[in-house]
């Protein structure tokens, strides 16, 4: 899985996150600028697309979520 962060190697205590829709990969950020600015810079680096800000943000979820305190499923 690709992790794009905003400092390598840093641990990085993200607030929000998105998926990358072509290859899955993790992208987070603090706030919602950074994370259109990271998402955009590894879909045309990557992938040589552009996504636009709308996309990311309606993809966007909280980071950090441990995924066991979810609802349960019946």
């Amino acid at each position: 899985m690709t992790r794009v962060s905003q400092q390598e190697g840093a641990a990085m205590d993200a607030g929000l996150e998105v998926s990358c829709p072509m290859c899955g990969g993790l992208i987070e950020a603090t706030d919602k600028d950074e994370l259109i600015r990271l998402s955009q810079l590894h879909t045309l680096d990557a992938h040589r697309y552009n996504v636009p800000a709308e996309h990311v943000l309606a993809a966007m979820t909280p980071g950090d979520i441990d995924p066991g305190q979810g609802e349960d499923v019946q």
